[in-house]
This record gives structure tokens, C-alpha cells and sequence, in this order.
């Protein structure tokens, strides 16, 4: 069974993430105590996306640890990427690490099946560069 976080952008131009991508779309991290560093679940796990810019920028890329590489979809809308966690996860938040061109609305969804999703964060201001998300979710 398939435990993913999706990050949907509703409206942007060429979508960008770079590896600080916490959970999904994207970057998710699990509860911690006080003090204690989170747990990054989505390095180098199973990444999908709605398209690629080209072969240099595959969704692989958001989730690979680099922060040399990224995630660009072509230029139109919608678009979206989506991380394979490969178990169930408490959900905390998601760091997003977006290059020039970023999403001024979009959606992070978290999924048990990869089918049902359900909306942790929406925004219709997003504000580019590197933005750290609270959310309370489980995938």
C-alpha cells in the first residue's frame, strides 16, 4: 500500500523544487520532542510528477538530497508532484525550496492509497523561496 504526500500547485508558472522538499511535494517531517532534530521521510523515496521541463529536472530530483538538482514541470497548469513515503507517517511539516518561479496557490495533500486524498495546506499567497509549512497530517 502506497503512503504518499502530493504537492498540487493550482496555478503557477514552471513549478520548482529543490531537495529540501521535506515530505511530497513533497517534504514531510515526524513529530520530535523538544530540542530534537525532525526526521526527513522524503530523501530518496519514490517521486511522480504531473510532467517534467526535461530530462535535467525529473520529480526524482526534489527528493534526491542535492540541492544542485530540482523538480521543473512544463509551463502550464495544473501541475503536481508526489512522494511515496512507503509506510504510514505523522506529518508535521513540509519545506518547500523554490527557485525563481514558484506557485502562488497551491495545495499539500496527504494519502494512505495513493487514491483518497485530503488537503493539510492551501494558500492562494504563496510567497516563493524557502518556505517551511505547518500541517498536521498522516499519510
Amino acid at each position: 500500500m502506497s503512503h504518499s504526500i502530493s504537492f498540487r500547485p493550482r496555478r503557477a508558472t514552471v513549478i520548482t523544487l529543490a531537495a529540501a522538499l521535506l515530505v511530497a511535494g513533497a517534504a514531510a517531517v515526524s513529530p520530535v520532542p523538544a530540542g530534537a532534530a525532525p526526521t526527513l521521510l522524503s530523501q530518496n523515496r519514490p517521486a511522480t510528477a504531473s510532467s517534467t521541463e526535461n530530462a535535467g529536472t525529473p520529480a526524482s530530483a526534489a527528493v534526491d538530497g542535492n540541492p544542485g538538482t530540482r523538480w521543473s514541470s512544463t509551463f502550464s497548469d495544473p501541475q503536481w508532484l508526489q512522494v511515496d513515503l512507503g509506510a504510514r507517517a505523522t506529518l508535521t511539516q513540509v519545506v518547500l525550496n523554490w527557485e525563481t518561479a514558484y506557485a502562488t496557490a497551491f495545495q499539500l495533500q496527504v494519502s494512505a492509497d495513493a487514491v483518497t486524498w485530503t488537503t493539510v495546506y492551501s494558500t492562494t499567497t504563496g510567497t516563493g523561496g524557502n518556505q517551511t509549512i505547518a500541517i498536521t497530517g498522516r499519510s
